[in-house]
């Protein structure tokens, strides 16, 4: 049976926690530049070495160390490759399962534990956002902080006996041989501590020009030197007395002044740190289930059990080993208060200040909470198996060797890791796929035409697409194309419009078996004598899909009112037959199974009624109806709209067929859907059209 001495073991588990957490989110060095990454660069494009140190009123937050970085990246690389963005959150994710590993190894010597904690902290499942999006390298960045200065802390106040439950206090003046310690050795001891607190300061600082969640440090320490130093549990007294005067208690002032301190600065105050309309349970039930994940994660399997409810009993059975792993055995109690300390003070920051709707969309915010939960479900799995008796509580199981320990220990473990990576990979698969550029506005030329404006209608801000494994929450929050504002994504597409518009219309918002949010940067434009093109989303089951629907073109312009024939004259609206010279106004043409047609309008009045509308149907030879396209021109309801006779409207319409159909026909027609009464139609002689409907063949792929 092959042995590991101690310092290998340790070397082993630290690398191979670093190496799991490589893996699991190498793929996002292939992303692109997504979500807040954009806004920061925004920001940090109007910041230079000097102003960067003070808030940054277009930011909301103090966080420094937030932008200095991108001012080192612009400064060496003269811009921001998205390879060096996103690989700098995988190796930050990475040291930081490594360091929660080292700080288990030195608190409990124990490599499985530590091994467990740090797999576990490297695929906890609500991380993906805070390492997959570089604009959220806020969190990794805190939380590798802490650590480190946990580190140094742990080193300050025990430097002698670091890495086990014992601990010999610094006044101690009798060593182990009952011999007097030399005062050299302790001055030599005491200036070696002082120099790693300073260390634990500088850090601090850091801390403080990272994220506000620094102010959780002090207390972390408290609990950290508890676990390093367990005999204080065990005196209420002169014990506990002594350790509340340790040097924990300086950083927990320094962190409630800063508190205060930030009240004062001048920034201004996000509209999502406020709990106004927000519910403290929905919040509390979401951070119960992250802490409670592997449990959680069995909702998706049980569709007809709620998942609060299974959140909630998972917490009671995870809350109650946890107490009954305490009471059997004391030296456990000091572990199991790290993980629940760790994740509760994580928590109640977020709960008590955070409305629903932006916790529940970020499980970023999760993650410096994840150490606590790490922690803590490294603990519950060595309550199942451990090498040493005196820490092997009732959980053991009877009669059963360490084998079958290491088997039950094993199989749980690998459940965990399996399933969280199996997510995390789900969702870096989902950011590939959904953060492409919304490429259907290359489809034309028109974009490229001078004085052209363009419309986005019901642009994706957010989605929450399936499979939902987890109850409580917004699983999956992904913003469509290497965007933040609008104009970023006519860039990616190579528009580069200086007027462009993204527009919410809610009726053409239509239910989804997944949640989103639209991108409703600008009300509605008014129109302007330039050309005006519209771009729709429209939400299927499987995804978002963003069609061009055509433009608008005013007149008197490169198109005069000589150049359109009338084919057919409804009460609204007149049609542009297929007889002159207009390339868009050729016969309709059926490729590759899709039927594109070009219907040019133009308006009779103004004022048309929202109830108007046009059906545009697809008949086979036989003159059966085998697929329709119905809607108002361009999508858009007339009154919004707002085109009058002296604008055309140029209206793409594309049908798929059915596999085997074979189009043949062309019907359009002007109908209210209200009533379902079709508009009278007559053509350019002004005879009445049969059905009230304008015909034209269809013709084949290539033909005109």
């Amino acid at each position: 049976m092959l042995h590991f001495p101690p310092k290998r073991l340790f070397w082993l588990t630290t690398l191979l926690v670093m190496l799991l957490a490589s893996w699991l989110y190498w793929p996002t060095i292939h992303l692109p530049l997504i979500y807040d990454t954009l806004l920061h660069i925004r920001i940090a494009g109007g910041l230079d070495f000097a102003s960067v140190w003070l808030p940054t009123e277009a930011f909301g937050f103090y966080r420094p160390m937030t932008f200095f970085p991108m001012l080192v990246i612009k400064q060496l690389f003269d811009g921001y490759p998205p390879w060096l963005l996103h690989g700098n959150n995988v190796v930050q994710h990475a040291v930081n399962a490594g360091l929660l590993a080292w700080l288990s190894w030195r608190l409990w010597a124990d490599w499985r534990r530590a091994l467990a904690a740090g797999a576990i902290f490297a695929v906890f499942p609500f991380s993906y956002q805070a390492v997959a999006v570089y604009g959220h390298n806020v969190h990794p960045a805190i939380t590798g902080l802490m650590l480190l200065g946990l580190h140094t802390y742990l080193t300050a106040v025990s430097p002698q006996k670091v890495g086990t439950q014992r601990y010999t206090e610094e006044s101690q003046s009798v060593t182990e041989k009952g011999e007097k310690k030399s005062a050299q050795s302790v001055k030599s001891a005491d200036k070696k501590s002082r120099r790693w607190l300073i260390l634990t300061w500088v850090l601090l600082v850091l801390m403080v020009l990272t994220h506000e969640t620094a102010v959780l440090f002090g207390g972390l320490a408290a609990l950290v030197q508890l676990c390093a130093q367990p005999e204080w549990l065990r005196s209420w007294q002169q014990r506990w007395y002594d350790f509340s005067r340790q040097p924990w208690r300086w950083f927990l002032l320094a962190g409630v002044a800063y508190l205060v301190i930030y009240q004062l600065l001048p920034i201004s105050r996000a509209t999502v740190v406020e709990a106004t309309d927000s519910s403290l349970w929905l919040n509390g039930l979401y951070l119960l289930q992250a802490a409670v994940f592997p449990l959680a994660w069995f909702a998706h399997l049980l569709p007809d059990v709620s998942g609060a409810a299974l959140t909630v009993l998972s917490g009671g059975l995870v809350g109650g080993i946890s107490a009954w792993l305490a009471w059997r055995q004391p030296t456990w109690r000091a572990p199991l208060l790290l993980a629940w300390g760790w994740w509760a003070a994580a928590s109640l920051l977020l709960g008590m200040t955070l409305a629903n709707f932006y916790l529940l969309r970020g499980p970023r915010l999760l993650y410096l909470g994840s150490v606590g939960v790490a922690l803590l479900w490294a603990q519950l799995l060595a309550g199942v198996w451990t090498a040493r008796p005196t820490l092997t509580p009732a959980l053991s199981l009877k009669g059963e060797g360490v084998l079958r320990r290491g088997v039950v220990w094993t199989a749980v473990l690998t459940f965990i890791l399996l399933t969280s990576g199996q997510f995390v990979r789900t969702k870096l698969t989902q950011y590939e796929q959904l953060t492409q550029p919304v490429r259907v506005s290359q489809s034309t030329d028109l974009v490229y035409l001078p004085n052209t404006e363009v419309v986005f209608v019901n642009l994706p801000q957010w989605l929450d697409m399936p499979p939902k494994t987890y109850a409580i929450g917004v699983e999956f929050v992904s913003m469509l194309g290497d965007y933040l504002f609008v104009e970023e994504l006519t860039n990616a597409n190579g528009i580069g419009k200086e007027a462009v518009w993204a527009a919410a219309v809610p009726e053409l918002q239509t239910p989804a078996p997944y949640a989103y949010g639209i991108h409703a940067q600008h009300s509605w434009p008014p129109l302007a004598d330039k050309s005006r093109l519209f771009f729709i989303t429209d939400y299927t089951a499987s995804g978002p899909q963003t069609r061009f629907t055509g433009f608008l073109w005013p007149l008197p312009g490169t198109y005069e009112v000589e150049d359109f024939n009338i084919g057919a004259e409804f009460d609204a609206y007149k049609l542009e037959g297929p007889t002159n010279d207009f390339a868009l106004g050729d016969r309709p043409t059926v490729c590759d199974g899709v039927v594109t047609a070009w219907l040019i309008w133009r308006p009779r009045y103004t004022d048309i009624p929202d109830t108007t509308s046009v059906f545009v149907q697809v008949l086979d030879a036989d003159g059966r109806l085998i697929a329709q396209a119905d809607g108002p021109p361009l999508g858009i309801r007339p009154s919004l709209l707002a085109a009058t006779p002296e604008w055309i409207l140029f209206d793409l319409r594309e049908i798929a067929l059915d596999e085997g159909q074979t189009a043949h026909t062309l019907l359009v027609g002007v109908y209210d859907f209200a009533s379902g009464q079709r508009s009278p139609a007559t053509d350019n002689a002004g005879q009445p059209l049969p059905d009230n409907a304008w015909r034209e063949p269809i013709a084949a792929c290539g033909e005109k």
